[in-house]
């Protein structure tokens, strides 16, 4: 009897302290509210007295709690749409009339050598190498002021030597340099002695006749012109003046007036060749169909000046 007791007392203890490691354990797992004490120790007896000494089943394995799903980001709301507020739209300006850029107002260093006249008019005569004659062809021209003059560029002092029949004279006398001088209000030595009445050719007024223009044609009758060299005082570089002018053919030239003639003469810058060489009547001959002596020496090539007709022009 008091080993049954013995063995009873044992089993107690062993019981209690089974029970409070597995109550330990159980709150450790599911963290739930502490069970009293002695109602697990009542329960653990009464378990260990049913079964007696026999031993303890294995305590059911307690499934891992389930890991706590993963939330999806959520998604990026799209920007809204920036609305900018309507601007209010200018008031229109009135229209002005376009200003013309001032190169439009004024001349510049490549001027024309033939601009309209001016109402005033300098004494172009204080230039040396300008006399009456000359000052008299330059305003039939329109070249009237000093200012003019001292805008011409290098190829307008060419062109204008050329019609005035001497060329390079403006370059070797410095129309342009002296020009400037005397537009700005200064004095050359030559101006002073024109103003003290030293230089004769400086005095007085001159009279230019520059002629009347004759008809003229851009480009030939038929695609083809005459062979101007034929005509006597007509060379290479002639014609091609004449040509450039508007002069193809025999019979332009046939009809030509003295006014015609001096024209002709001031703007190849030979201004009375046309009449000292008779180029009228030998055109005439030319046009007919006739030769003169000179057009014959030329188909001989025996002048070098001029060329020979090419099978088209004959």
């Amino acid at each position: 009897m008091t080993m049954f007791i013995i063995q009873s007392a044992l089993l107690l203890a062993i019981a209690y302290i089974l029970g409070c490691i597995l109550g330990c354990f159980l709150h450790r797992m599911f963290a739930e509210k502490p069970v009293e004490t002695a109602a697990v120790a009542s329960a653990a007896v009464a378990a260990s007295a049913a079964t007696a000494v026999a031993p303890r089943p294995a305590p059911a394995s307690v499934p891992a709690p389930a890991p706590e799903p993963v939330k999806a980001p959520e998604p990026t709301p799209a920007p809204m749409p920036v609305v900018s507020e309507p601007v209010a739209k200018a008031k229109p300006r009135p229209r002005t009339a376009a200003k013309k850029p001032a190169a439009a107002r004024t001349r510049t260093a490549k001027a024309a050598p033939m601009p309209a006249a001016p109402a005033a008019r300098d004494d172009l005569k204080r230039i040396r190498g300008i006399g009456r004659q000359n000052e008299a062809r330059l305003n039939a021209v329109g070249v009237n002021t000093f200012t003019q003059i001292a805008a011409w560029s290098k190829k307008d002092q060419a062109e204008m030597g050329e019609r005035l029949a001497f060329p390079g004279r403006i370059e070797r006398e410095e129309w342009v340099r002296q020009a400037k001088v005397l537009a700005k209000g200064g004095q050359t030595e030559f101006s002073k002695r024109v103003a003290k009445g030293e230089v004769a050719t400086s005095t007085g007024k001159g009279t230019a006749n520059l002629g009347k223009k004759p008809p003229l044609s851009a480009k030939p009758k038929g695609g083809k012109g005459d062979n101007l060299t034929l005509i006597d005082g007509v060379g290479n570089a002639i014609e091609k003046k004449l040509q450039e002018l508007g002069v193809w053919h025999f019979a332009q030239i046939a009809k030509w007036t003295a006014d015609h003639q001096v024209w002709i003469g001031n703007e190849i810058g030979f201004p009375g060749r046309p009449e000292r060489e008779n180029w009228v009547g030998e055109a005439k001959i030319l046009a007919a169909g006739g030769m003169t002596e000179h057009a014959k020496r030329v188909e001989a090539g025996e002048i070098t000046t001029s060329r020979k007709s090419k099978p088209s022009e004959k």
